[in-house]
C-alpha cells in the first residue's frame, strides 16, 4: 500500500498542456525510486504512456487515454513508495523491467533497467490495471 495517498487527478484543459507537464515534471526533472534507481523519461514516452490503441484490434496508439494522463502524477509517487509491490520481468530480447505496483487502485509503473548498470533505469509506462486476470500474471512474476 501507498505510504501517503496518491496525489489527486491532474486536470488540466488540453491534451498539449499533458505533454507540457510531462516533460517538466518528469523529462526535465531529476526521479528517483525509493532505492535510489535514477528512472530517465524522454519526451517521445509521452505518446507510448499517454495513448492507447484505437480499437481492441489495432495496435495503433492513436487516440489520448484522459484517463491516463490524469494519473501522470501518480507515477513518480509509485516510484517513490517503498511499501508497492516489485516485480521482475526477464523481456524475450533479455532486457530487465521492473513493476512496480500500487495494489489498492490498482496502478503500476513500468521502468527498465539499463543493460550496464542496475541504478538507472527508463520509464516505459503506467497504468490501471484493468482486469484480475492481468493483475495475476504481473503478480506471477518473481518479486524484485
Amino acid at each position: 500500500m501507498v505510504t501517503s495517498p496518491l496525489p489527486p487527478l491532474l486536470m488540466l484543459s488540453a491534451e498539449r498542456d499533458y505533454r507540457s507537464h510531462f516533460e517538466a515534471q518528469y523529462c526535465n526533472a531529476l526521479v528517483s525510486t525509493f532505492d535510489g534507481i535514477t528512472v530517465r523519461f524522454f519526451p517521445g514516452m509521452f505518446d507510448h504512456a499517454f495513448y492507447r490503441d484505437s480499437s481492441p484490434t489495432a495496435q495503433d496508439k492513436a487516440v489520448f487515454d484522459l484517463q491516463r494522463a490524469q494519473r501522470m502524477d501518480w507515477i513518480r509517487a509509485v516510484l517513490a513508495d517503498p511499501d508497492a509491490e516489485l516485480y521482475r520481468r526477464v523481456m524475450p530480447n533479455s532486457k530487465v523491467r521492473r513493476i512496480a505496483l500500487e495494489p489498492t487502485t490498482p496502478y503500476v509503473v513500468v521502468i527498465q533497467m539499463d543493460s550496464g548498470s542496475l541504478s538507472r533505469a527508463r520509464f516505459i509506462t503506467a497504468y490501471v490495471v484493468g482486469s484480475a486476470s492481468a493483475l495475476g500474471n504481473m503478480r506471477a512474476n518473481p518479486i524484485w
